[in-house]
C-alpha cells in the first residue's frame, strides 16, 4: 500500500500488536473495538497506519483476512493465512496468540545472532580502522624518513610502503567497498557472508530450523500440506532451499510420503527425517515437527555460543598479528641501521 511509502514495520512492533490483539479478542472485545484501542495506544506512527487501515475496512464491512491482504509489506502470506482460517474456526485469539509467539521467537533468534555477532565485528571494524589510519597517516611519515637513509630497505617494509601508497591513492575505493556491499544486499537482498563455505551450511541448519517451526505451525492450523510446505518457506530463504522445497511439495502432492520425500534430498538431517516420520505413523506430525524445531533451536544457540568463544580470540590474534607486523616492519630499518652503526 502507498500508506507506507516503501517503508516496513520492525518485528519488534508487529509481535507486540499481535500480542496485544490476541488479550483483547481473548477478554471477549469485539474486533472493531479492539481496534479503536489499539489505534488508541499505538505511538508506532507506521502501526498506527495499519491499524487504521484495518479497522477502515472491517468498517466497511470487509473480513480481517481480507484487509491484511492488502498489506503484503507488512504481512506474510503465513500470517494472513492463518488469520484466514481462524476466521472459519471461530479461533481468532488462539490463532492471533500463534502468530506472536511466531513473531517474538523470530525475533529473540535474530537478536540471538547479533549478540553473538556484535562484539567481534566492533573489534574487527575497530582494528581496520586503526590499520588504515596508519597506512594513510603514519607509513608515509616513515617512506619518507627512510629514503634519507643509506642502504636498501628490508622486503617486509617496502610491501608494507606499497600497501600504504595503494591505500593513499584508492582510500575511496576502500571506503566504496562496504556501500556496495550494503546497497547490494538492500537491493537484491544478497548476503555474501552466507556464501561462503563454513557459513554457508550453517545458515542452511538456521533456515530449516525456521522451515521446520513453521510447517508445524501451518499444520497445527488445520492446513493441508501442500499448502502448508509453500508457506513455511520464509520470503528471501535460499534459492537451493527454496527450490528443495518445491520438489518436496510436488512429491506430496503425487503422494509419497513426506518423510519419504525428505530422504531424496540431503537438506534434511536424519533427525527431521525420523521424527517426521514417528509423527506420521501416530497421527502427530505437528507436535513432532514442534519438539524437532525446539531441538534444531537448541543446537543452533550451542553452535552460536561455540562460534563467539573463537570469533573473538581469532579475530584477536589476526589483528595482533596484522598491526604488530606494521610495526615491527616500521622498525626493521631502523634496526638494520644500528648493526651497521
Amino acid at each position: 500500500m502507498k500508506i507506507f511509502n516503501g517503508k516496513h514495520i520492525s518485528t519488534r512492533h508487529m509481535a507486540v500488536f499481535f500480542r496485544q490483539f490476541a488479550t483483547l479478542i481473548a477478554a471477549g472485545i469485539p474486533i472493531i473495538n479492539a481496534c479503536t484501542m489499539l489505534e488508541a495506544s499505538q505511538q508506532q506512527p507506521l502501526l498506527h497506519k495499519l491499524i487504521n487501515s484495518i479497522k477502515y475496512d472491517l468498517l466497511s464491512g470487509k473480513t480481517l483476512s481480507a484487509s491484511l491482504r492488502r498489506h503484503p509489506q507488512q504481512i506474510d502470506a503465513l500470517t494472513h493465512q492463518l488469520i484466514h482460517i481462524s476466521e472459519h474456526t471461530g479461533k481468532l485469539d488462539v490463532m492471533l496468540q500463534i502468530i506472536a509467539e511466531y513473531l517474538e521467537k523470530k525475533l529473540a533468534f535474530r537478536e540471538q545472532i547479533q549478540r553473538a555477532l556484535f562484539y567481534p565485528c566492533i573489534v574487527a571494524s575497530t582494528g581496520v580502522l586503526i590499520t588504515l589510519a596508519m597506512l594513510i597517516f603514519i607509513v608515509p611519515r616513515f617512506a619518507e624518513l627512510f629514503q634519507e637513509i643509506p642502504g636498501s630497505i628490508p622486503p617486509l617494509t617496502q610491501a608494507i610502503f606499497t600497501l600504504a601508497q595503494f591505500a593513499r591513492q584508492s582510500t575511496w575505493v576502500l571506503f566504496l567497498i562496504p556501500l556496495l556491499l550494503y546497497l547490494t544486499h538492500r537491493r537484491y537482498k544478497i548476503n555474501l557472508l552466507t556464501h561462503l563455505p563454513l557459513i554457508k551450511r550453517h545458515f542452511l541448519h538456521i533456515q530449516l530450523a525456521r522451515f521446520t517451526r513453521n510447517l508445524a505451525i501451518t499444520l497445527s492450523a488445520g492446513i493441508p500440506i501442500s499448502n502448508a510446505l509453500a508457506l513455511a518457506v520464509q520470503p528471501g530463504a535460499d534459492p537451493i532451499f527454496s527450490n528443495t522445497i518445491k520438489r518436496l511439495s510436488r512429491h506430496v502432492r503425487s503422494g509419497v510420503q513426506l518423510h519419504r520425500a525428505m530422504r531424496a534430498s540431503p537438506c534434511f538431517t536424519p533427525l527431521l527425517i525420523q521424527m517426521t516420520k514417528t509423527g506420521e505413523e501416530a497421527g502427530q506430525l505437528d507436535a513432532m515437527l514442534f519438539k524437532t524445531a525446539d531441538m534444531m533451536d537448541s543446537d543452533i544457540e550451542r553452535l552460536l555460543n561455540r562460534f563467539s568463544q573463537l570469533l573473538e580470540p581469532l579475530i584477536m590474534i589476526i589483528l595482533g598479528v596484522l598491526i604488530g607486523g606494521l610495526v615491527t616492519g616500521m622498525y626493521l630499518p631502523i634496526f638494520k641501521l644500528g648493526s651497521i652503526v
